[in-house]
C-alpha cells in the first residue's frame, strides 16, 4: 500500500475503534500493531516491547504519580471547604462574586493538583449549589466550574506541560512556568466575561443579601482567610522548589504528596484508608497515563515508518503556505482530535510529528507548548467527549442535566479561544515568564 492509502487505513481504524467505544491505548496499540504487522512482519512486534521498556524508563513521567497523588489527598482531605468558605465570605457582597470566587478557587487548586478533576468536583459540589440557592443563572455557574476547573491543565504543577517537555526535549520547569501566565490570563478573561455579565443583567448572579452580609464579623474574614494559608504554603513549597533549583519537578513533586497529607492530618479530616483510596486512584491513573504512552508511540513509530511524519510535513511546509496559517491548520487539528480523543493521547501521537514542522516554520517550541495546552484545555469541554463535563455530571444537583451543562460551555469555550488568539499574537505571555526566571 501506498502512504497515503495507509495513513487513511491507520486513522480511520484508529477512529473508528474510538467511535466504538474502545479506550484510546487499545485503540492506538491495536491499529498500530496490525498495521505495521502486515508491513513488516512478526519484527513489528518489537516495537511495542521497545516503547514499553522507553517509556517506563522516562524520568520525566515519574513525577506524575506524585502529583496525581497530591491531587487526590487534596481531594479527600476535603481542603476546598476552607477554600470556598473564604471566597464566599470575601467575594459574596459583590455582584456574581460566587462566580469570580469560584473562578479564583479553581486557579488556586489548579496550582495545587495539575489535574481538572479537582476543581470540578469540589466546586461542583459546593460552589454550584450555593450559586443556584441565591438565584445564579445556572449555565454562568456550571460554565465558570467547568471553565476554572480545566486551567489544572495549564497551571503548574500541569501534568499535560510535564508529558509535553518529555517529548519536546524542553525543561520542566520552562514549560511550567510557560503555562502560568496564560492560566492567570484565561481566569481574567473569565471573571471578566462574568462582571461584566452581571453587571448588564444583575439576576444573573445577585449579590449577597444585606442581611447575610451583616452577619460575617471581622474576625470570620480574618479566620476564611487563614485558612487558606496552608494551601498557599503548598503551592510556594511545590513550584518554589522547582524554579530556585532546590529539587527537581520530581522531588518537588514527592514534597507536595507529603505536604498535602500534613495539612489533611492537621485539619483532622484525612484517614488512613483515604490515603489508600488516593494510592489506589493514582495508581490506575497513571497505568492509565503510560499505556496510551506506549501505544501512542507505537503507533507514531510506525507512521514514520510508513512516512507518514514526511508526508505530513511536505503536505504542511510544501504547499508554500504562509507560516500561521501552517500554524493555524494545526490548531484546528488539534482541536478537532481535543473532541475525540484523551488530552495526553493526543500530546504524544501528535508532538513527534508537529515539533518538526514547528521548527522548521522558525517558531519557539515553548511557546508552541503553550499554545498546545491551550488548545487541549478547550477539549476538557467540547463536547461530546469533554472529560469536565461528564466531572460536573457527576456530582451536580438534581435537575440539572447533561444537556444544561452541553449548552453552559459555548461562552467559555470562546473565551479559551480568545486567550490562545491572544497568545498567538503576543508570544510573550507565554515566553517571558521562563526566560525572565530561569534566564533562558
Amino acid at each position: 500500500m501506498g502512504v497515503q492509502l495507509l495513513t487513511v487505513v491507520l486513522f480511520g481504524s484508529l477512529f473508528a475503534l474510538i467511535f466504538l467505544g474502545v479506550p484510546l491505548a487499545f485503540a492506538l496499540g491495536s491499529v498500530a500493531v496490525v498495521v505495521g504487522f502486515f508491513e513488516w512482519g512478526p519484527m513489528a512486534l518489537h516495537l511495542l516491547a521497545g516503547h514499553v521498556k522507553s517509556a517506563t524508563f522516562n524520568y520525566t513521567l515519574v513525577s506524575i504519580p506524585f502529583f496525581m497523588f497530591m491531587a487526590g489527598i487534596l481531594n479527600k482531605a476535603g481542603v476546598a471547604n476552607d477554600l470556598y468558605h473564604a471566597i464566599h465570605v470575601l467575594f459574596g457582597p459583590l455582584r456574581g462574586g460566587l462566580a469570580v470566587g469560584t473562578v479564583l478557587a479553581c486557579t488556586i487548586i489548579a496550582a495545587m493538583s495539575g489535574v481538572s478533576a479537582v476543581g470540578v468536583m469540589a466546586m461542583g459540589s459546593l460552589a454550584l449549589p450555593a450559586m443556584l440557592a441565591r438565584g445564579y443563572e445556572k449555565h454562568m455557574s456550571m460554565g465558570t466550574i467547568l471553565a476554572g476547573g480545566a486551567l489544572g491543565q495549564l497551571i503548574p504543577p500541569s501534568v499535560l506541560g510535564i508529558v509535553y517537555s518529555g517529548l519536546a526535549n524542553l525543561s520542566v520547569g520552562q514549560v511550567f512556568l510557560s503555562g502560568l501566565m496564560p492560566g492567570l490570563l484565561l481566569a481574567s478573561l473569565f471573571i471578566t466575561y462574568v462582571l461584566l455579565k452581571c453587571w448588564i443583567n444583575p439576576a444573573a448572579g445577585p449579590a449577597m443579601p444585606a442581611e447575610e452580609r451583616a452577619r460575617i464579623t471581622g474576625r470570620e474574614r480574618i479566620a476564611s482567610l487563614l485558612g487558606i494559608v496552608p494551601m498557599a504554603l503548598l503551592v510556594l513549597a511545590v513550584l518554589g522548589a522547582m524554579f530556585t533549583g532546590i529539587a527537581g519537578p520530581t522531588e518537588a513533586a514527592a514534597v507536595g504528596a507529603v505536604g498535602s497529607m500534613v495539612i489533611g492530618f492537621a485539619r483532622r479530616s484525612l484517614r488512613w484508608g483515604d490515603i489508600a483510596d488516593a494510592a489506589r486512584e493514582t495508581l490506575k491513573s497513571t497505568s492509565m497515563v503510560i499505556w496510551i504512552a506506549v501505544a501512542s508511540l507505537v503507533f507514531v513509530s510506525v507512521y514514520a515508518g510508513i512516512g507518514g511524519d514526511k508526508l505530513v510535513r511536505s503536505l504542511l511546509i510544501g504547499m508554500d503556505l504562509p507560516a500561521w496559517v501552517v500554524m493555524t491548520i494545526m490548531m484546528v487539528i488539534l482541536f478537532l482530535l481535543g473532541m475525540v480523543m484523551d488530552p495526553i493521547g493526543i500530546i504524544f501521537l501528535t508532538t513527534p510529528i508537529f515539533l518538526p514542522i514547528v521548527v522548521a516554520l522558525g517558531f519557539d517550541p515553548l511557546w508552541y507548548g503553550g499554545m498546545l495546552i491551550i488548545n487541549l484545555e478547550m477539549s476538557y469541554l467540547t463536547p461530546p467527549f469533554g472529560y469536565n463535563l461528564f466531572y460536573l455530571n457527576s456530582v451536580a444537583p438534581k435537575g440539572i442535566s447533561m444537556k444544561d451543562i452541553y449548552k453552559s460551555t459555548p461562552p467559555f469555550i470562546a473565551l479559551q479561544g480568545l486567550g490562545l488568539v491572544i497568545c498567538a499574537f503576543a508570544p510573550q505571555v507565554v515566553t517571558w515568564l521562563p526566560k525572565y526566571v530561569l534566564g533562558q
